[in-house]
């Protein structure tokens, strides 16, 4: 443009000036002000020396909002306050000259958000009518590179040269970086980007994929490298094969991770372990806040709270053959870490070695033994915590006695087990109850009795050696005492401590009732 070196040094004085004058952000600092608009300074006398036709970098990474604050009429009028008009004269110069270079600035952060590169249609190139281009670029991709779109070949590669298509720049970074901002430079980057190959993941002219990308979807490009058994022998792998896939996942990579640089391990948009997650699982059963639920609720899951993995202790955020995402099958991923006597955090009550126990009881509870259709350990537990006691979904009681009937609608038993095991004075089905003397429901007079007996004063509710998931032993004031239960293909027998040897028939009825022992 011609400026002499007199004019940049009073070009110089007159931006520090405006730019100490720049109201950048109202909470920053005078000294960070300053030194902000120092920066902004450079960026704009190098656009005014270098001019429209020469493609500058933006050293201070001006942003937009920035720019609106800066006026350069008013900073004129106060600095033409008093001067010649010559002086005047060459401040007008200079104001245009600056208004210039703010709108070049501007243009090149809107392209860069665009990922366009029409600040290339400035340069002197050979073009080259795509029609004309060779046969390999036939037919033509949906996504094509800008200048290979113009047809300006020559912004990248050499024409007259031994070696015609020769890069122009020996790095290919040094190339892209011309026109894109630097990828990496974050706490955590991908090594292809870290390295300088770009084209690992991109096509330099044209792609079916946004960005030019390789491959057939984003998912395909990232599992050439990221599949078991790849020949690159990367050890982060993932295997997208399993039954049950994670939405994300399965529909991007870029959903979760960034493809350049990242402040979060695995390049994670933000940390894995829980935050990442919850900004996708903000619900908890259609309508509970899971991070407020996580954080507040009365008894926690250790899993979450004390893991080092949080979420990723339990799910794999990929794909896995188990339901939920699982690591393993929900009754085994539960005893990974129940295969010895844990400490609960609430109270430091101490949770039995549970795959010990199963192990030693064959008879499992349902839900247990059945995963895929009764639910497994999560039909009663909520592994994300609970407001009842071992994280259960409903109300419990470790009590001898309990009133039942009167919580009957919120029991956890009663969740799966009908109402009308406790409810009903008489019956003769067994889908009831086969716990009967005749047509007497002996459900209804253990607990609806003045001094009702907790279910789990018989039953274990997980596993047992006998059936009907009864205890050998129960415990009352701190003293076990056997059940002593034998079975009858049509009733059985008891003899416990708490009364003599009685006998049921459902088909022969063993004893006889007053209807005191039908009052509640």
């Amino acid at each position: 443009m011609g400026m002499r070196a007199k004019d940049i040094v009073f070009l110089t004085l007159f931006l520090i000036v405006a730019g100490a004058g720049l109201y950048l952000v109202t909470t920053v600092d005078v000294t960070k002000k300053i030194e902000r608009a120092q920066m902004i300074t450079k960026s704009i006398i190098h656009g005014i020396m270098e001019g429209p036709h020469e493609y500058f970098p933006t050293h201070a990474e001006i942003s937009e909002e920035e720019l609106k604050e800066i006026n350069v009429s008013k900073i004129a009028e106060e600095i033409g306050k008093g001067i010649t008009v010559k002086k005047k004269e060459k401040l007008f110069e200079i104001k245009q000259r600056t208004k210039e270079a703010l709108e070049i600035t501007k243009q090149k952060l809107q392209e860069e958000v665009k990922l366009k590169h029409t600040k290339a249609k400035a340069r002197v190139a050979k073009i080259v009518r795509l029609e004309d281009l060779p046969q390999k670029f036939k037919p033509l991709k949906k996504v094509l590179h800008e200048p290979f779109k113009m047809g300006a070949c020559e912004l990248c590669h050499v024409s007259a040269s031994s070696k015609p298509g020769k890069l122009i720049e020996k790095k290919i970074t040094d190339l892209c970086y011309r026109c894109h901002k630097v990828r990496y430079g974050n706490k955590f980057n991908h090594k292809p980007v870290k390295q300088g190959r770009c084209l690992d993941c991109h096509d330099p002219h044209q792609s079916n994929l946004n960005n030019l990308l390789k491959g057939k979807s984003v998912n395909d490009l990232c599992l050439k490298c990221h599949k078991p058994g790849n020949k690159k022998k990367i050890k982060k792998i993932v295997n997208m094969k399993g039954a049950y896939k994670h939405k994300p996942a399965e529909k991007s990579c870029v959903e979760c991770h960034e493809p350049h640089s990242a402040g979060f391990k695995k390049l994670l948009k933000d940390d894995g372990k829980m935050n990442l997650c919850l900004d996708c699982h903000s619900k908890l059963e259609k309508h509970v806040d899971m991070k407020k639920w996580i954080k507040d609720v009365k008894y926690k899951h250790g899993a979450i709270t004390d893991s080092k993995r949080k979420c990723l202790e339990c799910h794999n955020p990929h794909s896995t053959n188990h339901k939920g995402i699982l690591r393993k099958q929900q009754v085994k991923m539960c005893l990974s870490c129940h295969n010895k006597v844990v400490k609960s955090d609430e109270d430091g009550y101490e949770l039995m070695n549970m795959a010990e126990h199963l192990k030693k009881n064959p008879n499992w509870h349902k839900p247990i033994k059945d995963v895929k259709k009764e639910g497994g350990c999560a039909a009663c537990h909520n592994p994300h915590g609970s407001n009842h006691f071992s994280i259960l979904r409903r109300s419990y009681t470790t009590d001898f006695y309990a009133d039942i009937a009167k919580v009957k609608k919120d029991f956890i038993c009663f969740k799966c087990h009908e109402v009308k095991k406790i409810t009903d004075k008489m019956t003769a089905s067994d889908k009831v109850t086969k716990f009967r003397d005749g047509e007497v429901n002996l459900h209804f007079l253990h607990v609806n009795n003045k001094k009702g007996r907790a279910c789990r004063v018989c039953h274990d509710e997980h596993a047992s050696k006998y059936p009907h998931l009864l205890r050998r032993y129960t415990e009352f004031g701190g003293i076990k005492f056997p059940l002593r239960y034998v079975g009858t293909k049509t009733g059985g027998s008891c003899q416990p401590a708490c009364h003599k040897k009685y006998e049921y028939d459902r088909v022969k009825q063993k004893n006889k009732f007053s209807e005191d022992v039908f009052r509640k």
